[in-house]
């Protein structure tokens, strides 16, 4: 073989090579929470370990919302989203929140992964109790921004209390709204007393507002738990003793929710597949991630199904002998 030939010959093969690994290279997007929350934490590591066990695939990680992210999904303009057990199904059956407008793509890979519980502070120089807080005059109290699945459910527990933001307004009431680093430099400057939003434990904002405010974490009566539990079907959980030695002595009742890692059914099989694969293989290393991770098993991810399975979810599954159907 002369040396054009030669030449050509690598050419042709390179070109085909590269040409191989274009077809085989995808990128997906994963939509997460807000900045400074467990989940954004969460997905932001949990997507490295997907890519490095499957070359080719790049997962972009962007700020979402448990309440928009199954709209996201079921639009197309994400591949992955983290939910809410209870917003995926109303999502999915066009009930509650999405009242009208289901959403008949939507489909999960597995649940529990990163639980998250409501957390309700109260400042050291607040002194407040639960009921009374959404039922007093001139509060200041801080929660996530508008459409959020936090957001929605403080909407829930305002309702349960008889109130509405333009009544606790009318009282003198203050809200202020960010994502969750806002929220926590609020507090530590003193512009809210109070704080209610939803994070895995140990909450990076939590932890960060111990660093520059005594405050306490309170139990949520129950009586509003049973009550919420009741017409939206949210129950509960504990936050350990141990979670925030700066603000418990002991364990704290709450309302929590079960995370649900949501997909389109317009995904390809292939594709979840690889995903659910990888994260499964890596599981024992997703608490180095974020602690809440270890309550995570892939072994029942699907025990609890809101939303059904994805075929290549469940192709996964089955091969490891974990379900059958």
């Amino acid at each position: 073989m002369n040396r054009t030939a030669l030449l050509a010959s690598l050419s042709l093969t390179f070109s085909l090579a590269t040409l191989s690994f274009a077809a085989s290279a995808q990128t997906i997007e994963w939509t997460a929470g807000q900045l400074g929350g467990g989940w954004y934490t969460i997905v932001s590591g949990v997507s490295k370990m997907v890519e490095e066990k499957t070359p080719g695939l790049t997962v972009k990680v962007v700020p979402g919302g448990g309440a928009a992210n199954p709209t996201k999904v079921q639009n197309g303009q994400s591949q992955l989203g983290m939910s809410i057990d209870i917003f995926a199904k109303m999502a999915r059956d066009g009930t509650g929140t999405y009242t009208g407008k289901p959403h008949p793509k939507l489909m999960m890979i597995g649940q529990s992964l990163g639980d998250t519980p409501y957390h309700m502070i109260r400042s050291a120089d607040a002194k407040l109790g639960f009921d009374e807080i959404l039922t007093s005059k001139d509060v200041k109290i801080g929660i996530v921004k508008t459409g959020a699945t936090d957001e929605i459910a403080f909407r829930w527990v305002m309702e349960h209390y008889g109130q509405t933001y333009d009544t606790l307004r009318a009282k003198g009431y203050k809200f202020v709204q960010g994502d969750y680093s806002e929220l926590a430099s609020a507090f530590k400057d003193k512009q809210i007393d109070y704080v209610f939003f939803a994070q895995g434990l140990p909450g990076a904002s939590v932890i960060d507002m111990s660093t520059g405010r005594d405050a306490q974490l309170l139990e949520f009566p129950k009586k509003l738990t049973d009550a919420i539990l009741a017409k939206y079907g949210m129950g509960t959980g504990v936050i350990p003793a141990s979670t925030y030695p700066k603000y418990q002595n002991k364990d704290i009742m709450v309302m929590s929710m079960a995370t649900t890692l949501i997909t389109s059914s317009d995904v390809s099989e292939d594709v979840v597949y690889k995903a659910t694969k990888a994260l499964c293989e890596s599981q024992s290393d997703l608490p180095k991630v974020h602690a809440s991770l270890k309550d995570f098993d892939c072994k029942t991810a699907v025990k609890v199904r809101p939303v059904p399975v994805h075929p290549g979810a469940l192709k996964y599954y089955k091969e490891r002998g974990w379900v059958q159907s």
